[in-house]
């Protein structure tokens, strides 16, 4: 991970300063997404850096790909940005969020172009940072980027591009040139992944292997990479805890006195093993991870450790043993009441039912969600609301289905806009939406498709056009 962080670092170094490149792409994966928007949002604090920076991440996805929800949350961040700078003291002029015209790309092109005349020196332009993280189709969402790029009134825009699992804009960045368009690639390549983890992991402990305990206190006992002499004891050194001092504290003495490096080992050994198809090592190593989580009396995590054995005995092929390790993580759950765990066990289980064609699968999935519910995991119960209701209508339990629909889309009517957006609530309700029209029920149809919009882009439903290129008339 540190050589792409690198990479990503002079690069947008270069692009604080090189007023005149319009572009930079960065290429991340599910591991590099999320630190390199971490990154690029701080460029705003870079010294040689003079534009305010918006991050906007909605899905390129919808009718509109979705350019309403983009501008929206274009207008609430910047509005924001304008309080927090007059509050340092620097001036910034009016800046009023407009009621959205039709369009693709109008709505948020004038955002823009009225924030960019907002600004006051010392700071000129705006960096508007573009990470969608699901791209529906790649050549809209080229043209988009193109269309923004060119636009007359934004050439004091630059734009940062972050794509995940997608090259879309490669043939953008050549036809730019290195004078205007930077590219940054952080995916991190399996071979580099699997030679971290070998280092980190070390040789695996061989079975019945004592625990070795390590420095006898102080942050040596954590777990951590740590170097492997002690330091000279300190004259003022607090003691140890006792044994009976770390039980009162819910911490179990094993975990102290080697147990937190043994797992260590085990559950990374077994993660590696399992890449390498070494899969008799790796069920052994997690299964022995799942055991010492036990001893240790830490029960949440042994029960997701179980859940990962039961996905790596998928993964060898071995679904009854999978089953014998979802069971064991309900049951172990349930005893310990850790509704959050058990949720996902029982999901397991009903995906493992689902794909033998068992009925018990549909009993699962309602179970999730309400112990999802329980545990105040509100995304994850709305997932395994949509699928109980999408089991119980592809068997043709209709009103079951349309109960499981339902519960679901109040669970994500109740949430923040922005957090109901990563759901899959807009889908429930265009499936709500479906089987009212099937029953003739076209008002109600309608209302849905409406709410399923909302629900996907943030903003109430309007008439929408999709032409990238009507964007440069705003110039």
């Amino acid at each position: 991970m540190s050589k792409p962080l690198r990479r990503l670092q002079e690069e947008g170094a270069w692009f604080a300063r090189a007023k005149d490149v319009r572009l930079l792409w960065v290429q991340a994966d599910g591991v590099s997404r999320r630190v390199a928007l971490s990154y690029v949002e701080k460029l705003e604090y870079h010294a040689d850096n003079t534009s305010p920076v918006i991050l906007l991440d909605a899905p390129w996805a919808g009718a509109d790909g979705g350019g309403l929800a983009r501008a929206a949350r274009f207008n609430q961040l910047f509005a924001a940005k304008r309080d927090a700078l007059a509050q340092a003291g620097i001036e910034v002029g009016a800046f009023a969020a407009e009621d959205p015209p039709d369009g693709r790309l109008e709505t948020l092109g004038k955002a823009i172009e009225r924030a960019g005349a907002a600004l006051r020196p010392p700071l000129a332009g705006l960096v508007v940072v573009l990470a969608p993280p699901r791209v529906e189709a790649a050549e809209a969402f080229v043209a988009d980027v193109q269309a923004l790029l060119d636009a007359p009134s934004l050439q004091a825009v630059r734009w940062v591009v972050i794509e995940a699992d997608s090259q879309h804009l490669g043939g953008l960045v050549i036809q730019l040139g290195a004078a205007r368009a930077l590219a940054v690639d952080m995916r991190v390549s399996e071979a580099d992944q699997r030679r971290d983890l070998a280092a980190l992991a070390g040789p695996p402990p061989a079975p019945g292997a004592p625990l070795v305990p390590p420095h006898p206190w102080g942050p040596w006992s954590s777990g951590g990479a740590m170097p492997a002499a002690a330091p000279p004891r300190r004259v003022d050194d607090p003691p140890a805890p006792t044994d009976a001092q770390l039980e009162k504290a819910g911490l179990s003495p094993l975990y102290l006195k080697g147990g937190a490096q043994q797992i260590k080992q085990l559950v990374l050994g077994a993660n590696l093993a399992l890449g390498e198809q070494r899969f008799d090592a790796g069920l052994e190593l997690q299964a022995r991870a799942a055991a010492l989580f036990g001893q240790m009396q830490m029960h949440e995590d042994q029960v997701t450790a179980l859940i990962i054995l039961g996905s790596y005995e998928l993964a060898a092929s071995r679904p009854e043993n999978a089953r014998q390790s979802y069971q064991g993580a309900v049951a172990l759950a349930a005893r310990h009441a850790l509704p959050g765990p058990q949720a996902q066990a029982e999901l397991a289980l009903g995906m493992l039912d689902a794909i033998a064609q068992d009925p018990a699968a549909l009993g699962h999935y309602e179970a999730a969600g309400s112990l999802s519910e329980q545990a105040k995991a509100i995304p994850f119960a709305i997932e395994c609301w949509r699928m109980a209701g999408q089991l119980a209508s592809d068997t043709g339990l209709l009103e079951r289905a349309d109960e499981n629909f339902t519960r679901g889309l109040a669970l994500a009517e109740a949430l923040p806009p922005q957090a109901a957006q990563v759901t899959s609530a807009a889908e429930i309700a265009r499936l709500l939406a479906s089987a009212a029209e099937r029953r003739g029920e076209a008002a109600r149809a309608d209302e849905l498709q409406r709410q399923a919009f909302r629900l996907e882009h943030g903003v109430e439903p309007g008439p929408l056009r999709a032409e990238p290129a009507a964007l440069e008339a705003t110039g």
